[in-house]
């Protein structure tokens, strides 16, 4: 059964959940394990059979630990709710998930801090995923027009022998102010894994991505793809590295920044080959709108300004 803090703060963040886009009443689904917090306060928790959540609450940093059974097929997503309904505030947490053999679950995470002035959201994840198992784990944050949100995000993933770990991080929505996101992936023998961020930054935003993946394993295999928008003074920096380090491993690396105004992009990806049968490889592109794409558009009546709106909302998608 779900654990209910005082109804009005959870009728709050459901109605920023609403406004999100995401029907709030999945939460009432009794077959849908989930987390919901305001700031630092947890408001709601929900397990389900199958996935254990075990969580310690100190007044710094919540603590929540999530395990999926071995073998499990969890049908609904696992949702996380972390917003904040105050003006200024942290919110603090460090999530540890484990996936045992043969598991198969995924995750869906909404940072919802569009009332937020001042605030600083800090994620700490620590993933394992056991063999056969596979974890998929969405992150879309909506913040508002305020630009004074600090998230800082780490993930330190371990995928096991012919596991599969997928994630897509997104934050298109209202002011970035600073992100600082990091990953950092293992993979094992046959693993798959996929990393996908999606940014789009304005004004005085700041946006640093680093993304880590090791391939280990024989003929494990990786994708990193990142798509940042930005416009005004906005600065990126898109670091990705990946290692081949074993038979048959392949990676690849496809970062894509649009840029406008006075808007600043940088993009280093990193290859490093260290098994002779290994193979990595990258692709970046920085710079301005298509011209062809630009003028099909105005021909088809769109005005220059919403031309280049959509063609930078189509590589967000």
């Amino acid at each position: 059964m779900a654990k209910y803090a005082t109804m009005p703060l959870i009728d709050k963040i459901l109605s920023l959940l609403d406004s999100a886009g995401t029907n709030s009443s999945v939460l009432e689904d009794r077959n849908t394990a989930h987390i919901v917090a305001d700031g630092q306060n947890l408001l709601s928790t929900q397990a389900i059979p199958g996935v254990t959540i075990d969580i310690k609450e100190r007044p710094d940093i919540t603590i929540a630990g999530i395990t999926i059974a071995g073998e499990a097929r969890v049908a609904n997503p696992i949702h996380f709710c972390f917003g904040m309904l105050q003006r200024i505030g942290t919110q603090n947490f460090r999530i540890t998930i484990k996936l045992e053999p043969h598991a198969h679950a995924s995750f869906l995470a909404h940072g919802l801090f569009s009332n937020v002035e001042f605030a600083r959201h800090i994620m700490d994840q620590y993933v394992e995923i056991d063999e056969g198992a596979n974890m998929r784990f969405t992150d879309s944050h909506f913040h508002g027009i305020s630009g004074g949100i600090e998230v800082a995000t780490t993930g330190k993933v371990k995928v096991g022998k012919q596991a599969r770990y997928i994630s897509d991080f997104s934050l298109t929505t209202g002011r970035v102010g600073k992100l600082d996101l990091k990953y950092s992936v293992q993979a094992d023998d046959h693993a798959v894994v996929e990393l996908t961020s999606r940014v789009f930054g304005h004004a005085s935003d700041i946006i640093k991505i680093n993304e880590d993946v090791r391939l280990d394993g024989l003929f494990s295999r990786s994708l990193i793809k990142s798509r940042v928008a930005l416009e005004g003074e906005a600065r990126a920096e898109i670091i990705g590295t990946t290692e081949g380090r074993a038979e048959g491993a392949r990676g690849h690396m496809d970062c894509m920044e649009i840029i406008k105004d006075q808007a600043v992009g940088q993009s280093t990806p990193s290859v490093k080959v260290s098994h002779p049968l290994a193979k990595i490889t990258h692709e970046a592109a920085i710079g301005t709108v298509d011209k062809q794409q630009l003028e099909t558009l105005i021909a088809h009546g769109l005005s220059p300004e919403q031309a280049v709106d959509a063609i930078v909302l189509g590589i967000l998608r």
